[in-house]
């Protein structure tokens, strides 16, 4: 995507160039008040000051196996500090979640139920739908971490039944490095506490945090740079269509999936079917390497991948390939069919 065509933002001040990305944001995830979109240097920092922010003393929440360390680690270090309980929802080897298991894991203390969209190593689109509503009509706030499929799948937050959802600006919704967020629920805002704070150039006359949107969860100096970027880059999402990039990436994840299974001596892991994945496919090579395989792909064919744990040594330990981790093949829209055969032919002889 060419993101300048066409575009003059000079005269454009900070304030300005920030509704313009809150209103895009608000745009892509169906939300009425661009208010509620928050910005942050990424979707770490997000999911902690969310955490950190909705969590108390004596609550209980809920995630799955296969979350990313952004969600597993704030939580690991709440819960040692002996502020909450956790329990990991139980993922088949694939990724797969049953919506029961909320249910069922579901405590009298159950503050937050916090999921990842899909996982990140192994692509599995989770049913946030179905365990949210469940967590909704428990009374329990739900919280996406949706690094994966922001830009990338379409969905809304009260579709969805998100009461918080987190965001990362440079993969899907391809900003700059360094930019993220999250948005809010009118109740979630309510409820959620400044993790942050400082100056905001409003209230200064007041040394409490201001209690209205944005400024509530906006302290400090903003990287107007990457909020620019991400203006731009989720408009011209906007104008191409989220359901259009979904189905490119669906295409390319099955065909790519169908090359794989042909290579022998090569184990994918995760659903196996692009309808139900994001497009992320995970390999490994019973006695082989993955970091030596990466490192072939790329110094031998110009392929760059990703091995190892992936920070999220929870959906290795689900999938079964913990501690040695997967060899992992990320697409995108602009990606070919070319690509993907170069790809499936390299790989076939580093194997």
């Amino acid at each position: 995507m060419n993101l300048n065509a066409g575009r003059n933002f000079e005269g454009l001040d900070d304030s300005a160039i920030e509704l313009r990305a809150r209103r895009a944001l608000a745009g892509l995830f169906n939300v009425a008040d661009p208010n509620r979109v928050i910005f942050t240097s990424g979707i770490t920092a997000s999911l902690n000051m969310i955490l950190n922010g909705l969590l108390k003393e004596g609550d209980h929440v809920l995630t799955s196996g296969v979350e990313h360390n952004a969600v597993a680690r704030p939580l690991e270090m709440l819960r040692r500090k002996g502020v909450i309980e956790v329990d990991h929802l139980q993922c088949q080897a694939d990724g797969t979640l049953d919506p029961e298991s909320v249910h069922k894991a579901f405590l009298p203390n159950t503050r937050l139920v916090v999921l990842t969209h899909a996982s990140n190593v192994l692509g599995t689109i989770l049913p946030i739908r179905e365990c949210f509503r469940i967590a909704r009509e428990r009374g329990a706030l739900t919280v996406l971490d949706a690094a994966q499929t922001a830009g990338v799948f379409p969905f809304s937050m009260d579709d969805q039944n998100i009461d918080v959802l987190a965001f990362t600006g440079h993969k899907g919704l391809r900003g700059l490095a360094g930019t993220g967020g999250f948005v809010l629920s009118p109740s979630a805002a309510e409820q959620m506490a400044p993790w942050l704070s400082g100056g905001t150039g409003s209230a200064s006359d007041n040394l409490e945090q201001p209690d209205f949107l944005p400024d509530k969860f906006e302290p400090g100096t903003h990287n107007i740079l990457g909020i620019l970027s991400l203006a731009l880059s989720v408009e011209e999402i906007l104008r191409l269509g989220v359901d259009v990039i979904r189905a490119r990436e669906m295409t390319l994840t099955a065909k790519f999936l169908e090359l794989c299974e042909g290579l022998p001596n090569l184990r994918v892991h995760g659903p196996k079917d692009a309808k139900r994945s994001a497009a992320i496919v995970s390999v490994d090579s019973p006695g082989g390497d993955v970091g030596v395989m990466a490192g072939r792909l790329y110094y031998e064919h110009g392929v760059i991948t990703r091995s190892g744990l992936h920070c999220s040594p929870l959906a290795h330990k689900t999938a079964g390939t913990f501690p040695h981790g997967t060899l992992r093949f990320s697409l995108g829209y602009d990606t070919t069919e070319k690509e993907l055969f170069d790809v499936a032919e390299a790989l076939k002889k580093v194997l």
